[in-house]
Formats: C-alpha cells, structure tokens, sequence
C-alpha cells in the first residue's frame, strides 16, 4: 500500500510544479480600459455588514458616471434594506431592489443575483457579496482584463479572515490556498473554482451561456458553474493577481459556521460529473486532490501510530510543495503568509478534505437559513 501512496505524491508533485509555473506568465492588463460597469450583490439579513460594503464601493477610484451598484434585498427580516436605503440618500449610483416570490427550481441566490442582471446598464458585471470589503481600486483591477474581447470571465482574491484572532488566522491562510489554486488553474486554462465574493463577467457571456438557466437546481454554483460555463465556450476565463483587487471578507464565525460553508462548496460534488459542461481536466484535478489528501491523511493516523517515519513522508512531501506554491502565490500578491499557522493548517486540512468531499453532495445543505435536497 505504501507504495500506491508515493505514486499518488509524486504525481500530485508533478501537478503542483505545474500550477505553479503558471505564475510566471502573470500580467497585468491595461488600467485605460474603463467600460460601465454595474455591481451586483445579493444582501440576506447582512445589517451588520453592510454598511461597510456600501461605504468601500462608494469609495471606488472608478469614473462615477461609469459605475452602478445594484443591491438586491434578498428576503431580509432585519434591517438590512432601511441601512440600504439611507445610502441610497447619499448617492445616486446605489439602486435597491427586493427580490421576489422565488420560482421553484432556482435558488434564492441566483433569482436573487438574475434580478439585479436584468436591472443592470453596465458592459461588465461584476460581483461580490454583502459582508466583503473591496479596496478602492478594485474596480479597475478587475475590469482593466476585459480590454481584451476574448475576456469572458476574470476571477479575483478573495481571502476569509480579517480580524487577528487564531481561528481567522487559520481560516485566512486555508482561503489563500484557495484562491491560489483558482489563480494558477486559471493562469493554466483549466480553471478549477471560483468566488461570488470577487468576480466580473462580460454580460454579453453570461447571456450567451443563458446565464444560471442550466444550473438553476444548485443551492451554489452562481460562481464556479458558471465559470465551468464560461470556460466552455469559446470565451477565456482569466485570474487577477494584484493586491488592489483583493476582497475581504470576515471568517466564519465558528467552527459550526465554517462547516456549513464547506459542506455548501462540497454540495455539488458528484453532480461535476454529470455535467457534460465540466471539461475532463478539471474532473481529473479533483479526484487527485481528493486522493492526495486522502493518503495524507491515512499517513498521518499511520505514522502517529506505528511512528514509522516511512508514513511521515507522503506527508512531508505535500506540506513543502504546498508552501513553496503558496509563497509564491502570496509574493505575486504582495501578502505575507504565516508559517505556523500554514503548519497547523496543513495538519487538519486532509481531514475535512476527505470529510466533506465524502459527505458533502449527500447531506441536506443549511444556508442562511435555507435548506437544499441534495437528492432533488
């Protein structure tokens, strides 16, 4: 068996090396390009959140006359929509919609999001969610990659974890490996996931794709399926790499919290393998990823348990490329990352990799109040 493990290392090795020579053909585009834009965001019960996010779109370095933000009322029982409204007071370019009676077969989210689409002016949209904090160029950031017509799609950072409590901490640099691998797939034309929290779409992509009609029945999937449907046409799905573009947004409040989000991303797991839309490369990466955690981890409970050094190996070998991956992500972003806490990152990982990969398109999803059938 131990043999079987260093197979999948090695090539999970290889894999890696190749993610992350991506880096190196890393460029911005041009900050001249300035087309409207319309920024589209679903709120749910976030009064505690977002003024923060009204206040640093407000606050954008973008031509005035050339941005519109739609907020999209999503069914809030709290104060959301008055905080909204007193906004609205201050600048002309918010616009406040409520989403209405959901239709069966769509996901509050999406209706939510298709909405504001519908109401949009703008060439690119571009999204984020309510609790997230844009700095102020993040705008020209993301859009400057749309210079460029075969631009369909440009996926930004997007790192949990602003406070400087441990559990953030480690949530943060869990998320940075995240968007590290979105960032060098993408870099690589193969890309592998995506966030609500920081993405743009040219609107004549997301019409052409019919926008969420094919992916209606997922509780999620209105960030990474339709980059798996952008990716399918002929239309390029690019990543943005600059600390201007970064968006942040707070960690999940516990580990309750954190495991309910994970199962949500997880929910669609098997379904990637019914989509004929979901190119064969990306469906290789997640059974290797998956794989390669799963013997991590059985190498973990093994050399704990035999302290045979044989076993401690697999281990090692990801705990290094990973790092060396993740520093050269964080360089190309001009962040710093922890190296304690990527270390006590790296020893739970495997577990909830192989725990929600497992378990996650099998159990009902709870979000926000709102459950899914994972069997419907």
């Amino acid at each position: 068996m131990i043999y079987f493990f260093y197979i999948i290392i090695i090539i999970y090795l290889i894999y890696i090396i190749w993610l992350l020579n991506s880096f190196k053909y890393y460029s911005n585009d041009s900050l001249n390009y300035k087309p409207k834009v319309s920024v589209i965001v679903a709120a749910r019960n976030e009064e505690s959140n977002i003024s923060k996010l009204l206040n640093s779109l407000l606050n954008q370095k973008y031509p005035e006359e050339k941005v519109e933000f739609i907020i999209v009322n999503d069914h809030s029982n709290d104060n959301t929509e008055k905080i909204i409204k007193d906004f609205i007071k201050k600048d002309n370019r918010i616009f406040l919609l409520r989403s209405e009676k959901i239709p069966n077969q769509i996901s509050p989210k999406k209706w939510a999001l298709q909405q504001g689409i519908n109401k949009s002016k703008g060439e690119i949209l571009v999204f984020t969610d309510a609790d997230c904090i844009p700095g102020p160029k993040w705008l020209n950031r993301m859009v400057s990659f749309f210079n460029d017509l075969n631009t369909g799609m440009v996926l930004g950072p997007s790192p949990l974890g602003i406070s400087k409590k441990f559990w953030s901490k480690v949530i943060y640099v869990d998320s940075i490996g995240l968007d590290s691998i979105m960032a060098a797939s993408a870099l690589r034309n193969m890309p592998l996931t995506a966030s609500g929290r920081n993405m743009a779409i040219r609107k004549e992509v997301f019409n052409l794709i019919n926008g969420y009609n094919s992916i209606n029945k997922f509780i999620s999937g209105d960030d990474d399926l339709i980059m798996h449907l952008i990716h399918n046409s002929d239309y390029k799905v690019l990543a943005c790499c600059n600390k201007e573009a970064i968006v942040k947004s707070p960690a999940p409040r516990n580990f309750h919290s954190f495991i309910k989000q994970r199962l949500r991303f997880a929910s669609k797991g098997k379904s990637y393998y019914e989509l004929n839309f979901v190119k064969v490369g990306f469906k290789f990466s997640l059974i290797l990823i998956y794989i390669t955690n799963l013997v991590v981890l059985i190498s973990q409970i093994n050399y704990f348990t035999t302290l045979k050094i044989i076993w401690f190996i697999p281990f090692l070998i990801k705990l290094i490329i990973d790092l060396l991956f993740l520093k050269k992500y964080s360089k190309l972003l001009n962040i710093k990352l922890d190296n304690f806490i990527y270390l006590i990152n790296s020893l739970w990982h495997p577990i909830y990799i192989v725990f929600f990969g497992l378990f996650g398109p099998f159990l009902k999803i709870d979000w926000k109040g709102r459950k899914s059938n994972p069997f419907a």
